[in-house]
């Protein structure tokens, strides 16, 4: 069990940083009528609007990556496992409430703008999600201390 429990947090922590890397929510918008469709997408790491790079977004890969270090730490004691599938849970949970935020507020009726306007969340949430439960599988196998 010990070796199934340190395969998943291994798997568990590489997957959160991955995730770090793709996409957590995607916006396309047509800020006029003559102009095409501009992506509005954010990662862990960085916001893009169009080729415009966001110098003040926020760095949710940080905490993501700070929770799969100790979900990594987590592969010697049973505790530091659990503390840190609960910080990628917490994490998780964090970014998710911000896109839901994000993309309720862009869907058609609320933004005048564009009435094709696409929103959604990219293939980065979902990485994380699936982080947190390995995680928290891993600690359900983990043998005690």
């Amino acid at each position: 069990m010990k070796l199934l429990s340190a395969a998943l947090l291994v798997l568990a922590a590489a997957a959160a940083v991955t995730a770090t890397f793709l996409p957590f929510s995607e916006l396309l918008i047509k800020l006029a009528p003559d102009q095409p469709q501009t992506a509005y997408v954010t990662t862990g790491w960085s916001t893009h609007f169009g080729a415009t790079k966001d110098a003040h977004a926020p760095l949710f890969g940080i905490p993501i990556a700070a929770a799969a270090a100790a979900t990594l730490a987590g592969i010697r004691w049973r505790k530091v496992a659990f503390a840190g599938a609960a910080a990628l849970a917490g994490a998780t949970g964090m970014l998710f409430v911000y896109l839901l935020n994000a993309i309720s507020f862009h869907r058609t009726g609320n933004i005048a703008i564009d009435p094709s306007l696409e929103a959604g969340f990219g293939n980065g949430i979902w990485v994380l999600i699936g982080a947190a439960v390995l995680a928290f599988g891993a600690v359900v196998v983990h043998p005690d201390d």
